[in-house]
């Protein structure tokens, strides 16, 4: 069998590439993009900060032509159309990058060889090594210089899809076809740059390509096959990722500058700020003038301005709306409501009706049904019409996750006739607030969510398996620079009443001791304990934002937006995001962690619990205790102690349980 070589990924790929889009003359290196449609046209990239003035493209026919001269070094770049209304990646570019809004950029080396300046591809974006498969069957073609084609052979299959980087690994967006005697080919339309892909078969078997040009791990055990798309003479190629040793170390990546959505402090009141103004905007013509888009932790926000002030048009046939898309539709429409094709599929609409506004002062949320109809949604969501019109969407609503991306459509519709912006839509990327540094981690006992030994679950079958639901195995404290999380992961997590947070049975309370003084009672009753040190922060967390969101002080102050939250119900992990600038640590953390049941009518919205159990009750619950044993389920202890011992500590008719708090930095 012959031996694999093993090759790192810090490489590029071999030689120089010779397109007419980007060249090298002498010591200049020449642009040319061909958009016929432009009225004018600059590049913008890494070598100029991005901007969408500095380097004016001059127009020859249907083609715009610049060259710049540049050092030897790697650069991303893009062209910018009509002032910045469209931003193009290069067709024919040597490589592609992800820009970090859901497109791409172009990117090339520019080196020295032998005294001259080449222009090379980048390197491979994949984390790993590569195999190259020096023993295979030629399966892979190019169909009209534009579709790469690849055979797969499987006679037993009776269906295969390829699932790979080129889709999203979606196991069931790209059918192959059946070519006869067991063979199966994918067809792809690709732009040049390296790919991974399995095939799918049956829909259950994610199989290796035993014919794949080379091979990298999978993270799961297994191995992905791998292979590059490129063009020599404007032919387009296929084949083994190309290496060479590295020859310049890549510029860390600068994001654009200009025309990008931020994040910007905002108040849903219907008036434009210059603040609210820092973040993208696009413009449009007519009665729809601008469109402003930005994005906090926690939702997006979207301003539009009208001609004249958006009130004036109150009880007029006029629409303004937002069309997005998400990783997790459920069904998607390609077209608005008044029947507009999208440049993108969208699962979601939020109108405000200027011609109702007024009596109704709220808008509509619809969702797809898949045959470009809309059927209303009841999440709501806040709007303001006054100067402008304005929309807070939070990213529960659509099911978009920290660091995540999805794309938006501003549409302005005036007696039925849509004006889209942008026209491609403009991609939203969340901010990733649930990685840094581990700063604490605590390991629970399983199978302890009985409180201090004698609970027992409610008999309704929602709360199958009857086991697990409340019962914490490990907190994970991460910090980073804007935040502490807590990575709370349970036993089990299912979602029976669809929350819209993932997950309906945990109720979450945290009380951060962060500095001297403070109270040692609970911020509201209900979980029927107190506190051994003062504390100054509680955080209030459950699958319904509009009572599980809760951020107070000591004194009662109450503060939502210090907080965030998400779960990832496949891994049964709650994450509470506590954003730094509203904390003020003194005397390092302590925390007490406390997880009961929720129940939207209980106390405080903690489920009771009874003597017996019974369909909405937990059981177990000691009658000579006067009302003083506590509903908490499940508790994190420092060590020395047990939950057990800590949860029983009620005097009856007297105390609570007294609770110690675990030290967390």
């Amino acid at each position: 069998m012959a031996w694999m070589k093993r090759l790192s990924i810090l490489l590029l790929l071999v030689s120089v590439l010779s397109l007419a889009a980007l060249k090298v003359e002498g010591n200049k290196v020449i642009f040319t993009f061909t958009y016929p449609q432009a009225s004018t046209v600059h590049l913008a990239g890494t070598f100029n900060n991005w901007s969408t003035t500095a380097n004016p493209m001059k127009r020859e026919g249907d083609t715009w032509i610049t060259e710049l001269e540049l050092k030897p070094g790697t650069y991303q770049y893009k062209f910018v159309i009509d002032g910045g209304k469209v931003w193009k990646e290069d067709p024919d570019a040597p490589g592609y990058t992800d820009d970090g809004f859901g497109g791409k950029n172009g990117v090339f080396t520019l080196a020295s060889k032998d005294g001259k300046l080449v222009i090379l591809a980048p390197a491979p974006d994949i984390a790993g090594k590569i195999e190259l498969n020096e023993q295979r069957e030629e399966n892979f073609s190019i169909e009209d210089n534009t579709y790469v084609v690849i055979r797969f052979y499987k006679p037993s299959a009776k269906y295969v899809f390829i699932a790979g980087s080129f889709n999203n690994w979606s196991s069931t967006d790209t059918e192959c076809y059946s070519a006869g005697d067991g063979w199966w080919e994918a067809v792809l339309e690709l732009t040049p740059g390296v790919y991974q892909y399995k095939f799918v078969v049956d829909g259950k078997d994610w199989t290796t390509d035993p014919n794949a040009p080379a091979y990298v791990d999978d993270g799961f055990g297994g191995k992905n096959g791998v292979f590059e798309v490129w063009k020599e003479n404007g032919v387009l190629k296929v084949g083994a990722p190309r290496v060479q040793m590295q020859v310049e170390e890549e510029k860390k990546v600068e994001m654009p500058k200009e025309n990008v959505v931020k994040s910007v402090e905002y108040s849903i009141d219907g008036k434009l700020t210059e603040t609210e103004k820092k973040t993208a905007y696009f413009e449009g013509t007519g009665v729809f003038k601008v469109a402003y888009i930005a994005r906090t932790s926690s939702a997006l926000y979207v301003a539009v301005e009208l001609d004249k002030p958006a009130k004036d048009y109150l009880n007029q046939d006029l629409l303004v709306e937002v069309y997005t898309d998400s990783p997790r539709m459920s069904a998607v429409n390609t077209r608005t409501f008044n029947g507009t094709e999208l440049a993108k599929k969208v699962g979601f609409r939020f109108s405000i009706n200027m011609k109702t506004y007024a009596a109704r002062k709220r808008g509509s949320f619809f969702a797809a049904m898949g045959d470009n109809t809309w059927v209303l949604q009841a999440n709501p969501f806040k709007t303001a019409v006054d100067e402008v019109v304005e929309f807070e969407i939070p990213y529960d609503v659509i099911g978009v996750k920290s660091g995540e991306t999805f794309n938006a459509f501003v549409v302005v519709s005036v007696a039925g006739k849509d004006q889209v912006v942008p026209a491609q839509g403009v991609a939203v990327k969340t901010p990733s607030m649930i990685s840094g540094n581990v700063i604490a981690k605590f390991v629970d006992k399983v199978g302890d969510d009985y409180g201090f030994g004698t609970y027992t679950y409610p008999k309704d079958p929602a709360f199958a398996p009857y086991k697990g639901l409340w019962d914490i195995t490990e907190v994970t404290v991460l910090e980073n620079e804007e935040a502490y999380v807590f990575a709370i992961k349970f036993a089990e997590m299912t979602n029976p009443w669809a929350s819209p947070k993932g997950f309906s049975h945990q109720l979450i309370n945290i009380y951060l001791d962060t500095k001297p003084g403070g109270r040692t009672n609970t911020y509201k009753e209900g979980a029927r304990v107190q506190f051994k040190e003062p504390w100054d922060y509680f955080i209030k967390i459950a699958g319904w934002p509009d009572y599980g969101q809760v951020f107070a002080t000591a004194d009662g102050k109450e503060m939502p937006e210090a907080i965030n939250y998400e779960a990832d119900p496949a891994d049964k992990v709650i994450y509470v995001v506590i954003f730094k600038k509203y904390l003020q640590v003194e005397s390092g953390i302590k925390a007490y962690i406390l997880s009961m049941s929720q129940d939207g009518f209980g106390t405080d919205h903690i489920r009771a619990v009874t003597a017996n159990a019974s369909q909405w009750t937990l059981g177990g619950y000691p009658a000579d205790s006067k009302d003083y044993a506590p509903w908490v389920l499940d508790i994190i202890v420092p060590e020395g102690y047990t939950q057990e011992q800590v949860l029983k500590s009620y005097i009856p008719g007297q105390a609570y349980a007294t609770l110690v708090p675990i030290v967390v930095k």
